[in-house]
């Protein structure tokens, strides 16, 4: 009796030591209708391919490659309920918290917001296994078949479950984003063609590996393809913990270091790709280039419109060490030093591009350069305006939020683009596809970067313009930039309320 009462309670206390929102939620879905009928929907799908398959093929199973075709549509069916039905359930599982009221109580419990994420997040990754166990069988019966490639189905089947779990992330990071009920519709809106285009991006990959040649470029893609998931998951991770924060928390410090730690770790793949080859890939060397610019124009759309305000909280909790305070300036909250960060990381890309190009001098990737560098001073300029306005908005009344200043923003780029086309068309004879760029486009970035990648004489002339403007974006933020520096290498802490008591 007792070999067998040994087990159970070593599983009592294994189970007293899981994350108990993991428990809750797994024990909810698991029996919630919409799981049992999407388990049962993917063993019926699966059972009519694998019986009107057979069907199909006839004798014909003993010959050619059918357990790749097979294999295809199991795996399609898995996709879908892995990359459309469990990130959605991920979404809802947080944002159903707040429509119900329930997140309070869970935030007074001694639960830290990085176990609920977790416990969500785990739970989704329940579910995919959960998926993956019912496919099984039939991904079985493809390794009977003529044509199976194990090779093949691991990497598809490791890098579904992992792209699974990045989108997991992605939707919990939204549901928190979104508050209310107008961007809740919002980004339900968002997700779902977010979950579409991923499901047709999940096919097209399955698709090329089970019929093209692997190459060596296939694995370095591959593998830049998991850093970079991993890297965008612990982003995702944080901003998720970050929105869960009490206001009076630090909600900055960690997204921006993760960011800025994303940033280098793209430059080492390059860096690394170097060491291995010899010499510098130009197609890396670009891709990597305008994905940091990517990455740091929509980062930097929301770091440097915030306000600038530093809680008692965290002024309490900065590093004593003035090299440490120093160091961490960009990091702590507010717009300013955020548009701080943003400068600084955009200088980097500026710098290192531009210590790279000898290398690439005679190279058609060269000709490219030119178009990034015009791209970073455009997002220079336009953030250091919105970074400006907001902090003047911001501090007029304590109603307008972050928000409103990043819609003003998109309007007053809205009407640089369009305004110059009306003032041309007004004056008469103009026609863009006759008489090409105007120097009053310059406001315009599309219409500008294409005269830029075009390398036509006006060019030459684009780029001081976009330098001029892109230092007015800055030095209009000096001031307040060298403000919120004083404010963290000099602090004014406020003083321990324990401390008062005791003297008290």
């Amino acid at each position: 009796m007792g070999t067998i009462e040994l087990p159970a309670d070593r599983l009592d206390q294994f189970s007293d030591h899981l994350n108990p929102i993991l428990v809750k939620e797994t024990r909810q879905a698991l029996k919630s209708k919409q799981f049992v009928g999407t388990f049962m929907l993917l063993l019926i799908c699966s059972w009519l391919i694998c019986t009107i398959g057979i069907m199909l093929f006839g004798e014909q199973i003993e010959f050619g490659r059918p357990s790749a075709v097979f294999f295809q549509w199991f795996f399609a069916v898995l996709s879908v309920a892995v990359v459309v039905i469990v990130p959605f359930n991920a979404f809802r599982s947080l944002s159903s918290e707040r429509d119900s009221q329930t997140y309070e109580l869970l935030s007074i419990t001694a639960l830290s917001p990085q176990q609920i994420v977790w416990g969500k997040l785990l739970n989704a990754v329940v579910q995919s296994l959960v998926f993956y166990c019912a496919i099984s069988p039939f991904i079985a019966f493809t390794s009977l078949l003529q044509g199976f490639d194990l090779y093949r189905t691991i990497v598809l089947m490791t890098s579904l479950l992992g792209f699974s779990i990045l989108l997991s992330m992605f939707t919990l990071m939204l549901s928190t984003v979104a508050k209310n009920r107008q961007y809740q519709s919002l980004a339900t809106l968002l997700i779902f063609g977010s979950l579409m285009y991923a499901i047709s991006m999940t096919l097209g990959f399955s698709y090329m590996v089970m019929n093209e040649g692997l190459s060596d470029d296939f694995y370095w893609a591959l593998a830049i393809g998991w850093v970079m998931g991993i890297s965008y998951f612990f982003l995702f991770f944080q901003i998720t913990v970050s929105q869960l924060l009490f206001e009076a928390g630090n909600k900055s410090s960690g997204v921006r270091l993760v960011a800025t730690l994303q940033f280098l770790l793209f430059w080492l793949i390059v860096l690394a790709s170097y060491f291995l080859n010899g010499t510098i890939n130009d197609d890396l060397f670009l891709g990597i280039a305008f994905f940091s610019l990517v990455h740091w124009a929509l980062f930097g759309f929301f770091i440097s419109m915030e306000r600038d305000d530093l809680s008692r909280r965290v002024r309490r909790d900065l590093p004593k060490s003035f090299f440490l305070r120093l160091m961490s300036v960009p990091f702590m909250p507010g717009g300013t030093r955020g548009f701080l960060l943003l400068v600084l990381n955009l200088l980097a890309l500026y710098g290192i591009t531009l210590a790279i190009s000898p290398l690439i001098m005679h190279t058609g990737s060269y000709d490219d350069l030119p178009v990034l560098w015009a791209a970073i001073a455009y997002v220079l300029f336009y953030y250091g305006l919105g970074c400006a306005l907001g902090r003047w908005l911001l501090g007029m009344s304590q109603d307008l939020r972050p928000a409103h200043v990043r819609t003003i923003l998109i309007l007053l780029f809205a009407l640089a683009t369009i305004v110059p086309y009306v003032i041309l068309f007004m004056s008469g004879d103009y026609n863009y596809f006759r008489n090409g760029y105007h120097f009053l486009h310059i406001a315009n970035p599309f219409a500008t970067l294409s005269e830029v990648g075009s390398r036509r004489h006006t060019s030459g002339m684009i780029l001081p313009a976009l330098l001029f403007a892109a230092g007015f974006g800055i030095l209009v933020n000096i001031p307040a930039m060298l403000k919120a520096i004083r404010e963290i290498v000099y602090p004014e802490r406020p003083a321990d309320p324990r401390i008062e008591a005791q003297h008290a």
